[in-house]
Formats: structure tokens, C-alpha cells, sequence
């Protein structure tokens, strides 16, 4: 039985083997995307996208700083409310949603000036 397995092994290694393929000479290169291949409001939303998520960490950075400000001034500057020294979980929902919010309005002026910019360009075409 022993005999038998090995023998088995021996065979179906060979098999594997040959059937791997040699790798291509020529390297596989991607083609690059065409920008008619996706639907203009597709490329519009991934702007949109791409500039709201990339404007978060710093509008986060500002809306913190204005928010510790306006607590610290509010208390007359009493070292006990100084810049970062105490923050609660509700102040950090309300830094971290103004700071969306920000972005989001970032964002949104930004979608208005391409569609402002294309839809001029689109008219000097026609003229």
C-alpha cells in the first residue's frame, strides 16, 4: 500500500508540474484609463470625494484650535480652560462635525467652480 501512495505522489507531482506556465517575455503593462470610459458625473463624484476626505484633517486641525479658543475665551483665559486641556466626548463630536461640515462645504465649492469652469468652456466651443 506504502508502495502505492508513493508511486501516486510521484505521478501527480509531475503532473503540476507541467502544467505551470513559463512567465511572459514582454512584461504585462496596464492600459491606462481613457477619460471617456467613465461617466462624467462619476469622475465629478470622486473629485468631490477625494477633495471632502482630503480637507478633513486639516479643517479638523482648525475647527479644534477655534473650538479650545472660543472655550478658553470664554472663560475670561482661566488657566483651568486653557487650549486642549479638557475635552469631553461632546466636544469632540461637535469639532469632529464642524469639521465635516466644512469639508463637505469645501467640497461642494469646488464641484460648483468645475461645473461652472466646464460648462463655460463648453460655450466658448459652440461660439
Amino acid at each position: 500500500m506504502l508502495k502505492f501512495y508513493l508511486l501516486f505522489l510521484l505521478c501527480s507531482g509531475g503532473v503540476v508540474v507541467s502544467a505551470q506556465q513559463l512567465p511572459p517575455v514582454d512584461p504585462i503593462m496596464p492600459e491606462e484609463y481613457d477619460p471617456s470610459e467613465f461617466p462624467l458625473w462619476t469622475q465629478d463624484l470622486r473629485r468631490f470625494e477625494v477633495v471632502a476626505v482630503g480637507t478633513f484633517p486639516i479643517t479638523y486641525l482648525f475647527a479644534s484650535l477655534v473650538y479650545d479658543f472660543s472655550i478658553y475665551a470664554a472663560n475670561n483665559f482661566d488657566v483651568q480652560y486653557s487650549i486642549g486641556s479638557q475635552r469631553s466626548s461632546r466636544d469632540i463630536g461637535i469639532i469632529v462635525g464642524s469639521a465635516g461640515a466644512v469639508s463637505f462645504i469645501l467640497a461642494t465649492i469646488d464641484l460648483i467652480i468645475n461645473l461652472d469652469k466646464r460648462k463655460r468652456q463648453k460655450a466658448a466651443e459652440d461660439d
